[in-house]
């Protein structure tokens, strides 16, 4: 019998407010699986789900890890392991809902038990990004670890860097430690869903969204991130919006050309997402519309634990 609910999709597709619906229906509690909400300081940038938007359900690992922290895919699945475990034990269902792939990816299919990189490997390969730019990167990542690099679709920093960092700080490549690898959640265990709207909807509340943002006090959010004098490479601060504000503060740009351009990224970025999840294992049930969703919490009915 299923026991446990995944929710993917992309920035502002509604998974907070579907992982409720589906926590009132199976007397669940909620999981973060987003890479940027684990973060106390983007409370506002990274869309975490309010106090009124959680209701009275439990939400785990939401905003518990300082900025200062470069939080990883590892890190992520060692805290989720015993948290599902035990919310299993006590007759509840574990909801994990987020837009991260990788997390998902690690959770149901295995993760590689990669050493920790040491800090000065990721700053160096952060400033060559800088200095050099995407295609430097890419083949520095290919003389490196030419398997993990071919599977790298397009421009994806993240990924390139880690595969630099990892092969330079541990002296084996990302592939090597990707051979070995452990499933947290059996793929059979698990009803993975990807909440899919339309693409004209979905842009216009991304639009919306980015909006509120700033008027629920992202601009004081941002400025007290700035304030910690955070490295540029690390993860909090890839967060979107926090370019583009940086720029604004530093009287580079408007305040309306920075919403603009923090628009168009999350865009992009949502368009990312997409082709990951269609592309990328896990495969889940694809939720278009309203219709798709209802079915699929009528369909949970028979999972309590």
């Amino acid at each position: 019998m299923n026991n446990i609910v995944c929710i993917a999709g992309p920035t502002a597709s509604g998974k907070s407010a579907f992982a409720v619906r589906i926590a009132e229906a199976l007397d669940g509690e909620i999981v973060n699986a987003d890479a940027l909400q684990v973060y106390e300081e983007l409370k506002i940038l990274s869309a975490r789900p309010t106090q009124a938007e959680m209701g009275d359900f439990t939400h785990h690992l939401f905003g518990h890890v300082r900025g200062s922290e470069r939080y990883s895919t590892g890190k992520w699945v060692r805290e989720v392991d015993p948290l599902i475990i035990d919310i299993l034990a006590r007759g509840r269902t574990p909801i994990l809902v987020g837009g991260t792939g990788l997390y998902f990816r690690a959770l149901l299919n295995g993760i590689a038990n990669i050493p920790t990189v040491p800090e000065h490997v990721a700053y160096a390969t952060a400033q060559r990004l800088a200095d050099k730019g995407i295609a430097s990167l890419r083949s520095q990542a290919a003389e490196l670890d030419p398997i993990a690099t071919a599977r790298v679709l397009g421009d994806d920093p993240q990924r390139l860097q880690r595969i630099v960092n990892v092969a330079i700080g541990t002296d084996k490549p990302l592939s090597h430690w990707q051979a070995e690898t452990h499933s947290i959640v059996p793929s059979r265990f698990a009803r993975f869903c990807v909440l899919t709207p339309p693409r004209e909807m979905l842009y216009a509340r991304i639009n919306a969204r980015y909006a509120g943002m700033l008027s629920a006090g992202g601009l004081e959010e941002a400025k007290a991130v700035f304030a910690k004098g955070y490295d540029e490479s690390l993860p909090v601060m890839k967060a979107i919006g926090l370019r583009q504000l940086r720029r604004y503060f530093s009287g580079l740009i408007s305040l309306d050309e920075a919403v603009e351009d923090a628009k168009r990224e999350s865009r992009r970025f949502a368009k990312r997402q997409m082709t990951w999840f269609r592309n990328q294992p896990p495969k889940g049930e694809m939720l278009i519309d309203e219709a798709d969703r209802e079915a699929f919490i009528n369909s949970l009915g028979g999972m309590r634990v």
